[in-house]
């Protein structure tokens, strides 16, 4: 059996680390589905994947498979990891960021998540039966299917017939209301546009939220923030002489092609509210001295996973910090053996992405030769195939070709990376981590 996460909180001195990078430079300027169960996917390497004690008592579940082991060790993602020195340290030579300098406003403090409930984490015991999200017995093997007892599958991709087509608004151009606009914050909202890839596997999971459905005027939250609208600044629609913004909605055709989420996108950037947060949107808006960001600095790891907990959770103000999401920074010394195994976790067991904070540098469809940026930016991982040579994983950028017209890059693209180079990418020099 398997017990439910009503009961799992209790008081924490620690819990994730806050970051203190956004996510999306200037890229133009500088609960589970089914899944077929392959052998050989409890082992891979000199790793050793299997049941773990735990300082939570719950009840015990024994794997259905009679040729699991259930007296294996699983090694615990490491979610506890403390930084190292040096740290980011680039590995190529002529290093050059095209990030603008960050120092976000205090307005959106992230809770720490209980203690208890980050080791069940790491030790895979937090998982998505029946779409509800449950807590393992401290004996199971969790790189086992919970309804079948059968290993995680060696390979396996998420459904992206709606999620590839997930892309940012373009920077200028027209709304959905035929209203002519121009807003340079949309070139940064990488960080909203993977929480929108992500969620809207939650909302086929749980029918929350409404990610398909979302619609209406959207506009940069200064007010929100309390600071007063930039100047130079966006130039948007108007009503009563404040700014109304932008219209979007579930679909739209505005840019050439059938575009899904932009209206959830946009929500999103500039109105979900954990109830921990003074302003609203997981994008930055303005800085530590009460000046507002124009175009916005993008959306630090932290915001992005108190968001989508958030909204998880059904905007349940007594249970959405440990809705899913924890976070594994850069620092962890096991990094690739983590990613992997957390995108087997949550791609391969439960149906849901992984979200990455990476550098483009060492994105497929961000090459261009020596002028290859690193800038901050967030993909949502959604298959991997461990059989491959070499293995490789397989994410969807909803920065589109208006915000990256580079040559490999195009719109509704599914990409392909070797591991290696993913995990590159987040130990690159303005690499994050990932949240899982």
């Amino acid at each position: 059996m398997t017990a439910p996460l009503a009961t799992r909180r209790f008081a924490a001195t620690a819990g994730a680390v806050a970051f203190v990078f956004a996510i999306g430079g200037f890229a133009l300027l500088a609960r589970g589905g089914d899944a077929q169960s392959m052998p050989g996917a409890t082992a891979a390497g000199s790793d050793s994947f299997g049941p773990t004690d735990s300082p939570i008592l719950v009840a015990v579940v024994t794997p259905s498979d009679p040729t699991s082991s259930p007296g294996s060790r699983f090694q615990p993602i490491d979610m506890f990891a403390t930084p190292r020195q040096p740290s980011h340290q680039p590995s190529h030579p002529a290093f050059r960021s095209t990030d603008a300098p960050f120092h976000p406003s205090p307005a959106r403090p992230v809770p720490e998540q209980p203690v208890n409930w980050v080791t069940a984490k790491a030790a895979g015991r937090v998982a998505i039966v029946d779409g509800r999200t449950v807590l393992l017995g401290p004996t199971v093997d969790p790189l086992l299917m919970p309804s079948t007892g059968r290993p995680v599958p060696a390979a396996r991709t998420l459904d992206t017939s709606w999620t590839r087509w997930i892309v940012e608004p373009p920077g200028r151009g027209t709304d959905e209301k035929g209203t002519t606009y121009t807003d340079k914050s949309y070139w940064n909202l990488c960080g909203p546009g993977a929480s929108t890839v992500t969620l809207y596997y939650w909302q086929r999971l749980t029918g929350h939220p409404n990610v398909t459905g979302t619609a209406g005027y959207f506009v940069d939250p200064y007010a929100a923030e309390g600071v007063p609208w930039p100047s130079p600044g966006p130039v948007v629609a108007t009503s009563a002489g404040k700014p109304l913004g932008t219209y979007w909605s579930g679909s739209d055709g505005v840019s050439g092609f059938t575009a899904h989420g932009r209206g959830f996108v946009l929500y999103m950037a500039t109105k979900t509210q954990p109830p921990t947060w003074k302003a609203t949107g997981i994008s930055a808006w303005a800085d530590d001295k009460g000046a507002p960001y124009y175009p916005t600095r993008g959306a630090p790891l932290s915001n992005i996973q108190a968001g989508v907990n958030w909204e998880i959770s059904g905007r349940n103000p007594n249970d959405w910090v440990d809705s899913w999401y924890g976070t594994v920074n850069t620092y962890d010394p096991t990094l690739a053996r983590d990613l992997r195994v957390a995108v087997m976790l949550d791609v391969g067991r439960d149906g849901v992405p992984v979200v990455a904070a990476l550098d483009t540098f060492d994105l497929p469809n961000w090459q261009d030769g020596a002028s290859t940026p690193h800038t901050r930016h967030a993909v949502s991982i959604v298959g991997y195939d461990n059989t491959a040579n070499p293995p490789t994983f397989t994410y969807l950028d909803s920065c589109g070709r208006t915000c990256n017209p580079r040559g490999g890059n195009r719109n509704g693209q599914i990409h392909v990376i070797a591991q290696s180079k993913m995990v590159a990418a987040l130990d690159d020099a303005v690499g994050m981590g990932f949240s899982w």
